[in-house]
């Protein structure tokens, strides 16, 4: 199973949102945070609009 990690969205509008996932990705205007099912495949958890987003941190685990 892959290892999962928090990670903490800053957006513009002076909020921060936590999310645990295995890792994330740019797909055009979004940013997707994914994790694996039971089957092994990649689902996505969050999408969130890139625009929206300042920063991503990863929290140590």
């Amino acid at each position: 199973m892959t290892p999962m990690h928090k990670y903490v969205i800053n957006k513009s509008f002076d909020s921060q949102r936590e999310v645990e996932s295995t890792g994330f990705a740019t797909v055009g205007d979004y940013i997707d945070f994914y994790g694996t099912d039971s089957r092994g495949d990649k689902i996505v958890t969050l999408r969130i609009r890139a625009a929206r987003v300042e920063t991503v941190e990863q929290l140590a685990s």
